[in-house]
Formats: structure tokens, sequence, C-alpha cells
């Protein structure tokens, strides 16, 4: 396993972390702060009750459109490795096997 490898394991291992926890953070956030003490127009938790709620939604469609983008490069990869292999396959026959068709 090179350096290279390691590295990027890790900043996987940290970017899941820290999404994860911006998630968790973000909903405990709302649900300890949804009756609260609202002082009107400019509310402080308010409008950090929304950016929560919007960055709930943003990590959702993101990781949605990540999964589609995943699942479609994967496809798209085992279609076109799949494809130009049968091109390159020698011919078989029975001669070729050294199949003899005696009794």
């Amino acid at each position: 396993m090179n350096c290279f490898t390691k590295n990027k394991r890790i900043c996987a291992f940290l970017t899941a972390f820290f999404v994860t926890a911006v998630l968790l953070l973000s909903g405990l956030f709302i649900v300890t702060h949804v009756e609260h003490d609202c002082t009107g127009e400019g509310c402080f938790v308010c409008a950090e009750i929304e950016a929560c709620v919007c960055t709930i939604c943003l990590l959702a469609e993101a990781a949605g459109a990540g999964a589609v983008a995943v699942f479609a490069y994967i496809a798209i990869q085992k279609l076109l490795s799949s494809y130009p292999a049968g091109l390159y396959l020698c011919q078989v026959s029975l001669v070729s096997l050294k199949i003899r068709l005696d009794d």
C-alpha cells in the first residue's frame, strides 16, 4: 500500500465522518431548539434552525446525486468492459480444443 492510497483512505474516512457529524449535530440542534422562546423578526435561533435544515437538505441531495453518479459509472464501466471483450476472444472449435469424436 503506497502513501497515496493511504492518504486517499484517510481523506475518505474523514469526509464521511464530518458529513455524518454535520448531519447528526444539525438534527440534534433542530430537535433541541424547536420549542424556544422566539423573539420574532431576526431571531438567531430560528435563523440557525433554518440553516441546519438547508444543510441537511443539501447533503441529502448531494448524497442522492452521488449515489446515482456512482451507479451510472459502475454500470457504464461494466458495459464498456464487457463489450470489447468479445472482440478479442479466439475462435473456439472442437479441433482447437483437441476433442476427438471417436467412440
